[in-house]
């Protein structure tokens, strides 16, 4: 008698359920790699319950009070990301910097691990920022991490491009370093004294 256990499998709207996310971004993240599925003969996709628990399991080990402060930055120019990189190291060891290159990408690292802040610059010429942003609204992620946009857009063009929701901070540009530190220190902060 044959004893081993079918593999269980998700469907795509199973797994968006599941990680609190749109089913869109389930696809991507299939497309991607960061979750294993396959497709039927009809061609839906399939995800292993196995891959969606671990996408689960990594996400709720950051939560639970990691060693690092982790901050994910969006930003496509190099210079302005090497810039950025250099201030939020002066923060300390406590602090772990990983960076995106667009949207899509940022999507797929904090489907992989959220962090505690992302910061999205938003240039004038690149608005994928913004659709990355609108992605991210109604989903778990953004009621887990801390929002902060550097952009040279104006509140009206932002406002014609769908807008920021409540609860993100935004800096003009060329961003006030000292005030920016500033403030993720105060959230680095208050993530310790959440960790007790």
């Amino acid at each position: 008698m044959d004893t081993e256990q079918p593999v269980e499998i998700m469907s795509t709207r199973d797994a968006a359920q599941c990680l609190g996310v749109s089913v869109r971004t389930v696809q991507l993240w299939v497309e991607n790699g960061c979750l294993e599925a396959w497709k039927t003969p009809g061609g839906h996709r399939r995800i292993y319950r196995q891959s969606v628990n671990s996408m689960l399991s990594a996400r709720s080990g950051r939560s639970a009070g990691g060693e690092f402060y982790e901050v994910l930055i969006c930003e496509d120019d190099g210079h302005n990301c090497d810039q950025m990189q250099s201030q939020f190291k002066s923060l300390g060891p406590d602090l772990r910097l990983r960076v995106a290159r667009n949207g899509l990408e940022t999507l797929i690292q904090i489907g992989e691990c959220c962090p505690n802040l992302l910061v999205v610059i938003l240039e004038s010429e690149n608005t994928n920022g913004i659709q990355m942003l609108s992605a991210l609204q109604n989903t778990a992620f953004a009621e887990t991490m801390h929002i902060v946009v550097v952009t040279d857009l104006n509140h009206e063009v932002l406002k014609v491009l769908g807008g920021l929701r409540p609860g993100i901070t935004r800096f003009s540009q060329p961003v006030a370093y000292p005030q920016l530190l500033r403030l993720v220190r105060i959230y680095m902060d208050i993530s310790k004294d959440e960790e007790f």
